[in-house]
């Protein structure tokens, strides 16, 4: 096979599978020639956000992720058929923030006659911020595991691996914000006593941690990382994540007005 003849079809010479590096992702079968790299580079984002293929629907995914979370972005990023990784992104954040800041407030207000505090530009906000922090700390990234992994990888598969790894964090924390809201009314209109903080706070650090051994072990399996080496470098991209990029962008757009603003523009 020529190298024309591989890098216009892309086809594996074995089972007929799109062939993605110098391996088959379906059977394992070597790739006839070398691909150029380039084509898997930053410059390639773009056509992938727009793009429409995928055989995964957003429910199937989402219960996937809840059954097999590590397995299953495993599969979904070295799958070169999975293209829906940023709709289901937008989906997971826009369900997240339209649960934590609109609905669950509204409800609460309805249930106990209080004030709602229901606030939608917070949505708009949060997810500036979610996809903004993206943009800046997935090259850092990426750079730090391609120097301590012991397997290579594209910036493409890794933009993919951190898009899935955003998504499932804003799943758990659905669920999270869900089961909090119940066990809260349930308290409250049985008289139960209860520090509602104090139980939010101990949910919260339980996701946290769930989130942190997610990221560990997708990262250590992705890269072929030591677990120490996997551990150590996760928590240092979650303290610069949590408390640096994100609170400074947002602190910058409550300055600036933008998610405000955007939530007039859109009506909310």
């Amino acid at each position: 096979m020529t190298e024309a003849g591989t890098a216009s079809g892309e086809l594996c010479a074995n089972c007929g599978a799109t062939l993605q590096g110098k391996f088959c992702s379906t059977c394992g079968a070597a790739a006839a020639v070398d691909r150029n790299d380039a084509a898997e580079g930053w410059g390639s984002l773009t056509s992938e956000f727009f793009s429409s293929r995928g055989g995964n629907g957003l429910f199937s995914v989402a219960l996937s992720f809840l059954r097999h979370p590590v397995d299953t972005i495993i599969r979904l990023t070295d799958d070169p058929t999975y293209r829906s990784q940023w709709g289901f992104l937008t989906a997971m954040v826009g369900a997240q923030m339209t649960l934590t800041f609109v609905i669950l407030p509204r409800i609460y207000s309805a249930l106990f006659h209080v004030p709602n505090t229901s606030n939608s530009s917070a949505v708009i906000t949060n997810e500036v911020v979610q996809y903004v922090g993206m943009v800046i700390l997935t090259p850092i990234q990426y750079y730090l595991c391609r120097a301590l992994g012991t397997r290579r990888r594209s910036p493409l598969s890794y933009v993919k691996l951190c898009v899935l790894s955003v998504s499932y964090g804003a799943l758990l924390s659905s669920l999270v914000a869900l089961f909090f809201f119940a066990t809260a009314v349930a308290l409250l209109k049985s008289g139960t006593p209860i520090d509602l903080a104090t139980l939010w706070e101990g949910l919260a650090v339980l996701t946290l941690i769930a989130v942190l051994v997610f990221v560990t072990e997708s990262h250590r399996r992705f890269w072929g990382m030591r677990w120490p080496i996997a551990t150590g470098l996760t928590i240092c991209i979650a303290a610069l994540s949590w408390l640096v990029v994100y609170p400074g962008l947002g602190a910058l757009l409550e300055r600036t007005g933008i998610g405000g603003a955007l939530s007039g523009v859109l009506g909310g």
